[in-house]
C-alpha cells in the first residue's frame, strides 16, 4: 500500500514537501528524546532546548497540514488516502515531542538529580533501544520499506510489554521512596507510549490506512 502512495507523493510538489518535513519532524522528535533523557539520567543539558525544538515539530506539523490542504483544493479526486496518512503520522510525532517534554518535567520533578536506583539500567536498556530505532523508523517510512517497517513493529510492542513487566514490579516494590516511585512509574509509561507512536509511524508503511496503528491484518 505505501510503496503506492510512496510514487505518489514523489510526483506532487505539495505532498513531497509534506513527506519530506515529516522525515525532519521525526528526526528533531529523536534528537528531543535523547536531549530529555540525558537530563534525567545524567543531568546533563539545556532544557530550553527541547522546548525550542517541541516548537519547531509544532510548526512543521502546521506546515504539513497547509500543505495537505492546498495539494487537497488543487487535486480533490487524487491521493486522498496519501493525504491521510501524512496527516495521521505527523500526530504521533507531534506527540513523540510532547512525551520528550514530560520527561523534562521528570527532570524537574526530581529537583534536577540524576535518576539513580535499581531501575535505572532497564532505563538505559530502553532508551538505547529507542535511540537505536527512531532513525531507523525515519528511513524505513521516507523508503517505504515493509520489511524492515515490520520489525519495528516488533521491536516497539517488546517495548512496550518490557514497560508493563517493570511498571509490575514498581508496583510491588516498598522500597521506593514515594518521589522515586512516581518518577519511574510515569517515566516506564511515557517510555510506552513513545514506543507505541513510533509503531503507528512503523504500521503505516505495512498497513492499509484503516489499520494504521494496529498489528498487520
Amino acid at each position: 500500500m505505501f510503496k503506492k502512495l510512496f510514487s505518489w507523493w514523489h510526483e506532487d510538489v505539495l505532498l513531497k514537501e509534506a513527506l519530506e518535513d515529516s522525515a525532519v519532524a521525526l528526526e528533531k522528535a529523536g534528537r528531543m528524546f535523547s536531549f530529555s533523557m540525558n537530563l534525567l539520567l545524567e543531568g546533563v543539558g539545556e532544557e530550553q532546548i527541547v522546548y525550542d525544538m517541541d516548537r519547531e515539530i509544532n510548526e512543521l506539523q502546521i506546515g504539513i497540514r497547509t500543505k495537505v490542504l492546498q495539494h487537497l483544493t488543487i487535486n480533490p479526486e487524487q491521493d486522498v488516502t496519501a493525504s491521510l496518512v501524512l496527516i495521521t503520522i505527523i500526530v504521533d510525532i507531534e506527540r513523540l515531542g510532547d512525551f520528550a517534554k514530560n520527561i523534562v518535567e521528570l527532570h524537574q520533578m526530581s529537583t534536577g538529580k540524576p535518576v539513580g536506583g535499581r531501575y535505572a539500567q532497564e532505563v538505559r536498556n530502553i532508551r538505547q533501544k529507542l535511540e537505536t530505532s527512531i532513525p531507523l523508523t525515519k528511513a524505513a517510512f521516507v523508503d517505504a520499506d515493509p520489511e524492515q517497517a515490520k520489525t519495528l513493529m516488533a521491536d516497539y510492542v517488546w517495548i512496550g510489554h518490557k514497560c508493563d513487566n517493570v511498571l509490575e514490579l514498581l508496583v510491588g516494590d516498598d522500597t521506593l521512596a514515594v518521589r522515586e516511585a512516581v518518577v519511574y512509574g510515569l517515566l516506564f509509561r511515557y517510555l510506552k507510549r513513545i514506543a507505541a507512536h513510533l509503531r503507528n509511524i512503523s504500521s503505516s508503511v505495512v498497513n492499509p490506512f484503516h489499520r494504521v496503528g494496529y498489528r498487520p491484518g
